[in-house]
C-alpha cells in the first residue's frame, strides 16, 4: 500500500511538473507545485521497533505568483504587466483575469485575448476600437487613446491574496469571490509578460520523480513476487 501511495503521489508531482514545462512559453503563466499533508491515521504500523506508518497525500496546489520576465514586442497591442495585478476578460459567467497581454483587433474593432475573449474596461464593458483607426496608445494606467482622444481604459486589478485565485484553463483565473482592488502597478504597450517557469528547474525536477517513480515501481513489483511466493509455499 505504501509503494502505491508513493506512486500516487509521484504520478501527481509528475504531471505538475509536466504542466509548467509545457508553458514555458505561455505569456503570463504562473507555474505550479503541488502541497503535501502527512495522514497519520492510516492504523498501519511496522513490525521493527513498532510505530505508527506516517503516509503523505496531496493537499492542493501552490501557484507561484513572481513577476514573468517582460520582453518588448514591439506590437502596439500587446500588454504587459508590472506589478501584482490581472486584467479583466469577459467569462461566461462574469469577469476572469489574465497576465497574458497579447491582443488583437477583431473585424468588428472589438480587442480581444489570444483565445477570441473580450477585453474588459475598467467599467466592465468590452472595449471597442475603429479598426481602420490610428494606432491606439496605451497608456501606463492603462488608458487607450486613439488620434489623442480616450477610446476606453484596460480594467487592471489586483488581489489581497492572488495565490488564492483559481485557474480555469486558457491561462485565465478565476477571482473565487475575492473582491478586486485598485492595480497599482504600470501597463507596459508593447511588451509581453514571460513565463515564470525555470525550465532548468523544472526539468531536473521531472528527471528526479521519474526516478523515483521507477523505484517506487519496483518495490511494489518486489512486494508482489514475494506475496506470489509466499502463497505458492503455504498451498504446497
Amino acid at each position: 500500500m505504501l509503494g502505491l501511495q508513493t506512486q500516487r503521489v509521484l504520478q501527481r508531482r509528475m504531471d505538475v511538473t509536466a504542466n509548467n514545462l509545457a508553458n514555458v512559453a505561455t505569456s503570463g503563466f504562473k507555474a505550479d507545485e503541488l502541497l503535501f499533508g502527512e495522514v497519520t491515521n492510516t492504523g498501519a504500523s511496522a513490525e521493527e521497533a513498532p510505530s505508527d506508518i506516517v503516509f503523505v497525500r496531496d493537499i492542493g496546489i501552490l501557484h507561484r505568483m513572481e513577476q514573468g520576465p517582460i520582453a518588448m514586442t514591439g506590437n502596439p497591442l500587446d500588454v504587459a504587466l508590472e506589478g501584482d495585478g490581472f486584467i479583466m476578460v469577459e467569462g461566461p459567467n462574469g469577469p476572469l483575469y489574465t497576465r497574458d497581454g497579447a491582443f488583437t483587433l477583431t473585424g468588428e474593432g472589438r480587442l480581444v485575448t489570444s483565445e477570441g475573449r473580450a477585453v474588459l474596461s475598467s467599467g466592465g464593458a468590452p472595449i471597442v476600437l475603429d479598426p481602420q483607426g490610428d494606432t491606439p496608445s496605451i497608456g501606463r494606467d492603462g488608458a487607450i487613446r486613439v488620434a489623442g482622444v480616450e477610446a476606453g481604459r484596460i480594467g487592471v486589478a489586483s488581489f489581497a491574496a492572488p495565490g488564492a485565485l483559481s485557474k480555469v484553463g486558457d491561462n485565465l483565473w478565476d477571482a473565487q469571490n475575492q473582491a478586486p482592488g485598485e492595480f497599482e502597478g504600470v501597463v507596459l504597450q508593447g511588451a509581453l509578460e514571460g513565463s515564470n517557469v525555470r525550465p532548468v528547474v523544472e526539468l531536473t525536477r521531472l528527471i528526479s520523480i521519474s526516478r523515483a517513480y521507477q523505484s517506487a515501481a519496483k518495490i511494489v513489483s518486489q512486494a508482489d513476487e514475494l506475496r506470489k511466493s509466499a502463497i505458492q509455499q503455504l498451498g504446497n
